[in-house]
């Protein structure tokens, strides 16, 4: 492991040796083969005598997806030392899971959105009635397994339910609401990094960590959570449609209170006064297409760029403490959980 290279994560290597971040990710999955024995229990959750409650969550679950969060869990898990995965941690890593796919499904009706990773969306193919009790469906399995489990977990995956609830509502579009950039890093805060606090706070309380531990644990998951978030945002921009899965430039085109829109508006550009406008469908393809060029030339970019290096940071610095602050020896799940960070940076460098 590069540790000068982990401690500042967006350093370039002067090594051409050096793997990229996307390979030391791809090698991190590896450590977790466990992850098949995730998957195999959230399909398991799926019974159910209405064959749409049994049909969406598996076409949700066939698209595919990163699976950070059991993946975090995993990891954190081994790299605190656990011996072996035990069923709590499967069933926790699962249950998170189930968690993140209801809000997917919840969060495509609330856009009306035709596409997930390329493939028309549930709320597209089967319909808004049916996604919508079908995320409700996953929940209440969520909540079936976690509830098997300690009673910090319970108040722990409530309180992350919570938090991400009051995010998608405080997701208000910039034409209907108020809305700053704190606001905008208090709802990636609720809505996204909740469960990544979450996913890593279970793994360090099920492995019996300290209580000090388990505080740095939860809040490397948090800032790691909010740095994906920024990097989304900056992807909705910089990124194309292959690569997204979807259109670029849909934050503009819904007027979300992104970070970018966010520090956009802040800028004084006038382009992006029109954000605080309601779409208008007659020209907003146009609109889009000159905001992209606009924000992609601009200072914009950079400057969410840096917010997102210094929740990296962060993240860098309570894993370090989490785990010692020993980075001589570190196992290879604990040099893992430093290549999911600087895997997240790479995406947008």
């Amino acid at each position: 492991m590069n540790v000068a290279k982990t401690m500042n994560p967006m350093g370039p290597s002067s090594e051409n040796c050096t793997p990229s971040a996307k390979e030391r990710f791809a090698h991190a999955l590896t450590l977790v083969p466990e992850i098949a024995q995730v998957e195999a229990r959230i399909r398991s959750t799926f019974r159910s005598d209405v064959v749409l409650m049994r049909e969406i969550p598996d076409y949700l679950l066939t698209l595919g997806g990163k699976r950070i969060r059991p993946i975090l869990s995993l990891l954190c898990s081994k790299a605190l030392g656990a011996e072996e995965i035990t069923p709590d941690i499967i069933d926790i890593s699962a249950g998170i899971e189930l968690i993140h796919m209801a809000t997917l499904m919840h969060d495509d009706i609330i856009d009306q959105s035709p596409v997930r990773r390329h493939q028309p969306s549930p709320y597209a193919k089967f319909g808004t009635p049916a996604t919508l009790l079908s995320g409700d469906f996953l929940l209440t399995r969520a909540f079936g397994l976690c509830s098997k489990l300690d009673q910090e977990i319970i108040e722990a995956t409530e309180q992350a339910c919570i938090e991400l609830v009051e995010g998608e509502a405080l997701e208000t579009l910039l034409h209907q609401d108020e809305h700053s950039v704190q606001k905008s890093l208090t709802i990636a805060t609720r809505k996204t990094a909740s469960l990544f606090k979450l996913s890593a706070f279970c793994a360090a309380h099920l492995t019996d960590s300290t209580e000090e531990t388990t505080k740095a644990m939860s809040l490397f998951g948090e800032a790691l959570g909010i740095a994906f978030q920024i990097i989304d945002d900056i992807l909705d921009v910089t990124s194309n449609e292959a690569t997204l899965g979807k259109r670029p430039g849909l934050d503009i085109f819904e007027r979300k209170p992104s970070l970018v829109n966010m520090l956009w508006l802040e800028s004084g550009d006038p382009l992006a006064k029109r954000l605080l406008v309601a779409p208008d469908p007659r020209t907003e393809g146009e609109y889009v297409e000159r905001a992209l060029v606009a924000l992609r030339d601009g200072p914009v970019i950079q400057k969410t760029k840096a917010l997102a290096r210094q929740y990296a940071d962060a993240a860098t610095k309570e894993l370090a403490k989490a785990l010692g602050n020993d980075l001589h020896n570190l196992t290879p799940e604990g040099e893992a959980l430093f290549a999911v960070i600087d895997f997240a940076l790479e995406r947008v460098l």
